[in-house]
């Protein structure tokens, strides 16, 4: 049976989340990046756990720190729908490049000091991290960073950067709904519920929190990626 114009249009609105040219604001689904992938088969069960996002490690000092030719496989061999973010700390232009050239991430991440015409010249999205020390608002970050897809607030450590466990104040970050945030730091299946309610971010890094022995444990993304939707099911933002 055919259905009206009338009657096919109000379907369709409500479809979309308006109707009586109202906009229905939809649940909102935390997105997750599972950070320091090292294998093919850790990227690969992630994506099926639910993660949206892997990070690939490309900094000599930390432990989760990756091969260019290591990283490239692993990116060609993710499944579908699973963005690779690489992670950077003050890297030459020419390491970019090559990155670039050959891994071709669908993000770049800066996690050092580098400066916002470095991080837009290679005319690739990037993700800015901020490693929270002090009191700071992140619109002043975004007027700086201004064509970052979004911000990763992190704790800081002078002789780290990044993947501590380490868990900051999150009170100490004025956020701002209008600007994509990923959070991070010391974030595992314990606490994610109460950084996700408190927060609210666009979405959630993980590392240190789903490894044990330094590899990353499935069980554990596995746990991680339930509470995340659990949550996300239970809110009504």
């Amino acid at each position: 049976m055919m259905q009206s114009s009338s009657c096919l249009k109000s379907r369709l609105l409500a479809d979309s989340g308006k109707l009586n040219g109202q906009i229905q604001n939809p649940r909102m689904r935390t997105r997750i990046k599972i950070c320091g992938i090292k294998t093919v088969e850790s990227a690969s069960r992630a994506a099926y756990a639910g993660a949206d996002a892997f990070g690939l490690v490309f900094h000599e000092p930390s432990i989760r720190n990756i091969s260019i030719d290591k990283a490239a496989e692993i990116a060609r061999q993710r499944p579908a729908f699973s963005d690779s973010v690489a992670v950077m700390v003050n890297p030459t232009r020419d390491f970019v490049r090559a990155v670039l050239d050959e891994v071709k991430p669908d993000y770049l991440q800066f996690h050092g000091e580098e400066p916002a015409e470095f991080c837009r010249s290679f005319g690739t999205r990037y993700i800015r991290s901020v490693r929270v020390r002090e009191p700071i608002s992140l619109s002043s970050v975004q007027d700086e960073y201004r064509d970052a897809s979004a911000f990763l607030v992190d704790a800081y450590q002078s002789d780290h950067y990044g993947g501590t466990g380490d868990v900051f104040n999150w009170d100490m970050v004025t956020f701002d709904s209008t600007i994509p945030v990923i959070l991070a730091g010391g974030l595992n299946d314990q606490n994610i519920a109460v950084a996700i309610s408190k927060v609210r971010p666009y979405g959630v890094d993980v590392s240190s929190g789903v490894e044990t022995g330094g590899s990353k444990d499935i069980d554990k993304i596995q746990r991680f990626c339930k509470v995340v939707w659990d949550i996300n099911q239970g809110q009504d933002w």
